[in-house]
């Protein structure tokens, strides 16, 4: 396999720094190569500012893609999928007086939509931590979490938490299932990091998940997604992530090769 290729979402918001500065932090740990893609018009004072940011990291030849569309969120997927990127990184600005990052709409399209992993940040920090903590959210009886184990190996985090959400619903679903235990999914994410945790919450909802997440505050959130219908579909005890991110959250799971290609070709 080839160097991964990612691509962060850039504005010029107020948080225009820390945006960059988090993808260049993820990109570097997964030694992958780092690009622009900004839905706006190409001016030299742009090119300037993005050259300043990307001088201040030690990255050179940074590629910038100007994307045209009939809308911001068709601009990005459309370069999303017609480049083939590995990872997709948007930053999602919370508001100061939110005790919840709640997404608008933009966001919400960017997870049904974007046609590789997607990586939504929500209140991006200029510092890095000292150390990352992991959280991988799973279903208790049928566990999906394989498209996250490659990424995790790479991340290398200091800490790894599980955290499974049973229900009549989730239990019922998973009888018979001849996929990993949670066990034997701590003992494999085991030979990553020697911290690792597993809590089983009961919950028919899934959103108590929501309020675990934002005490305990892990660096990174991990799902496993799906593809149905020609879009992105999480977990049903997650849905309530479609309009509260409680943490940086990593989506896993690439879209079937027509997606991409029927995305590609309507805009050719």
């Amino acid at each position: 396999m080839g160097q991964l290729h990612f691509a962060v979402a850039s504005t010029f918001s107020p948080r225009f720094r820390g945006v960059i500065m988090e993808a260049d932090r993820v990109a570097r740990r997964f030694d992958a190569r780092l690009s622009v893609l900004h839905a706006g018009e190409r001016t030299d004072e742009k090119i300037a500012t993005f050259g300043e940011v990307f001088s201040d990291l030690g990255r050179k030849d940074v590629e910038i893609f100007w994307c045209e569309g009939a809308t911001p969120v068709e601009a990005l997927v459309d370069a999303a999928a017609s480049e083939d990127f590995d990872l997709f990184i948007a930053g999602t600005i919370a508001k100061a007086d939110d005790y919840r990052n709640f997404t608008g709409s933009i966001v919400r399209e960017l997870i049904t939509r974007t046609p590789c992993d997607l990586l939504l940040i929500p209140d991006p920090k200029e510092e890095a931590g000292e150390e990352t903590s992991v959280c991988l959210l799973l279903e208790a009886h049928a566990p999906r979490w394989r498209a996250a184990e490659e990424s995790l190996r790479l991340m290398k985090p200091n800490k790894i938490s599980i955290l499974a959400a049973d229900s009549p619903f989730a239990s019922a679903k998973g009888r018979g299932s001849e996929g990993e235990t949670l066990d034997e999914i701590a003992e494999i994410l085991g030979e990553i990091t020697p911290e690792v945790d597993v809590r089983v919450v009961k919950t028919n909802t899934g959103f108590v998940l929501c309020d675990i997440l934002q005490d305990a505050a892990p660096d990174f959130i991990l799902v496993e997604s799906e593809w149905k219908s020609r879009h992105r579909v999480v977990p049903g005890h997650l849905g309530w992530i479609e309009q509260v991110i409680p943490g940086r959250l990593l989506l896993f799971g690439k879209p079937p090769r027509g997606v991409r290609e029927t995305t590609t070709l309507a805009t050719a």
